[in-house]
């Protein structure tokens, strides 16, 4: 009886281990994808400047909805 109570947390302890440890690689896959798409973002915004019609501070009429 205490041979299978060694062998069965011994076997609980393995299993806890290799599960953290494919825990740890997936967040940190998930944390080296989400600044892939971060950095990926901000260069199209950089390359992609907003064009303006050249009048800065144009005043633009507008309708009060009451």
């Amino acid at each position: 009886m205490l041979k299978f109570l060694i062998i069965t947390s011994l076997v609980l302890y393995l299993v806890y281990k290799v599960g953290a440890l494919f825990f740890k690689a997936g967040a940190a896959s998930q944390q080296l994808r989400n600044q892939q798409q971060k950095r990926s973002f901000e260069g199209e915004k950089a390359e992609n400047p907003k064009k303006s019609n050249g009048k800065p501070g144009e005043y633009i009429d507008y309708e009060e909805i009451k």
